[in-house]
């Protein structure tokens, strides 16, 4: 007896214990139950001021909208619930789009994109969405739902930067044309004006600016049997370098029209002295000019010539060589003594001035185009005329552009040293 009353006691007392122990994990229980309650309730407080989100069936109609929805799309929860989500849709949005979404979710998994809707008063509103299926333990969908970012200030703010941005491409485009057409008429450039003291010659000549106005410029005159070609490559393209070569090109026409200069050697060196009264010391970067001038006389087919920087190829009896130059340009060392050099000329001899545009153009791969394998297309074409030379140099730069863009203006003068006796080309 005294034994089963013990065995009783004990049983009791180790019943009170864990029943004291379950009650502390009750409670324990109940506190953490609240607190993540509490968290739960917070959150979605946080999400409910942030977000636009709604629940539907299998079939779109709306089982729950939350605040946000209502207070932006304009509806009362009441006058949503029970209805196809499509009652915000705006007649904008391509059915594509929804078409994508539906086969998207209905395959399990999540889409998210940019969608236009439609308030309740018919105004437009925009929303990143991300929607995505619930999953029963078949991995089918049972319920979808839609967690929507309002964008419709974004979405002005990129409209007006389109329209904004479409008026300066405008307004850009508009003085690019009036800028080209200024330098056409100012310095006479482009084949379509016919270069008159060239016509009668076998040449041709090649300009294409890289933004409709060109840093590649030259000027060609010819008097008293004398056939003078200047051909420059100024710092910068479009208007910046339209301005530039209009400005050196008048103080060209200046020194041999008004004052008589003929010689390349002092041309150049008036040239760079113009050069720096303009633009030294005022400026942050230096301007600077790559060129070439050369003085043909038909007569005695003599050349006189001075290169700076740029490249002059000479051909004669098919093989091309690239003639003496110096290593720096009109402005970047004024002063600098040059010293014009003499060719003795003979009919059929070819000539090719050119700026360093077609040279720096580069491939797919991000290689130059190079000064070299300019020289081997030149070589390989010297059974052809010049302007078939032409079409074949055109098209050998194209291949090796392929789908690259062009790098720099470009500009080439060739021209066949004419018959002594006819003083035009054979």
């Amino acid at each position: 007896m005294e034994t089963e009353k013990r065995e009783i006691a004990a049983l009791l007392q180790t019943l009170a214990i864990k029943l004291a122990n379950y009650e502390a994990e009750e409670a324990s229980l109940r506190e953490r139950t609240a607190l993540l309650e509490n968290e739960q309730r917070d959150l979605k407080n946080i999400l409910d001021r942030f977000a636009l989100i709604s629940e539907t069936d299998t079939r779109g109609i709306i089982t729950y909208a939350n605040p946000k929805f209502c207070e932006v799309s304009g509806y009362l929860v009441e006058e949503l619930l029970g209805k196809p989500h499509n009652i915000v849709r705006h007649p904008d949005m391509p059915k594509e789009t929804f078409r994508a979404l539906w086969e998207t979710i209905k395959a399990g998994k999540i889409w998210q994109g940019e969608i236009k809707n439609r308030r309740k008063d018919g105004s437009a509103y925009w929303v990143l969405a991300t929607v995505g299926p619930l999953l029963d333990k078949e991995g089918r969908p049972y319920r979808y739902v839609s967690i929507r970012v309002d964008i419709t200030r974004q979405k002005a703010l990129e409209e007006q930067l389109r329209t904004e941005r479409h008026l300066l491409e405008k307004d850009l485009l508009e003085n690019l044309e009036m800028a080209r057409d200024l330098q056409q008429a100012l310095l006479s450039l482009g084949e379509s004006d016919s270069v008159s003291a060239l016509q009668g010659y076998s040449h041709f000549v090649l300009w294409e600016p890289l933004q409709m106005v060109s840093g590649d410029f030259y000027w060609i005159h010819e008097d008293k049997g004398r056939l003078l070609i200047f051909i420059g490559d100024c710092v910068g393209h479009g208007v910046t370098g339209g301005l530039v070569s209009a400005l050196f090109l008048q103080e060209i026409r200046h020194q041999v029209l008004d004052r008589g200069v003929w010689g390349a050697e002092r041309l150049a060196e008036e040239l760079d002295e113009r050069l720096g009264r303009l633009f030294r010391h005022r400026l942050a970067h230096p301007i600077t000019i790559d060129g070439s001038i050369i003085v043909i006389d038909r007569t005695r087919l003599k050349m006189n010539y001075v290169a700076l920087q740029n490249k002059i190829f000479f051909a004669r009896a098919g093989k091309v060589e690239i003639l003496e130059r110096y290593p720096f340009s009109f402005g970047e060392h004024l002063g600098e003594a040059v010293v014009e050099r003499t060719i003795t000329l003979e009919p059929g001899d070819r000539l090719y001035l050119f700026s360093d545009g077609l040279a720096n153009q580069l491939n797919p791969e991000g290689k130059r185009l190079g000064v070299r394998r300019l020289q081997e297309i030149l070589t390989s074409v010297q059974s052809l005329p010049l302007p078939e030379q032409k079409e074949v140099l055109r098209a050998s730069v194209a291949e090796w552009q392929g789908s690259a863009p062009p790098t720099d203006d470009r500009l080439v003068i060739a021209l066949e040293i004419a018959d002594i006796g006819l003083g035009r080309a054979t």
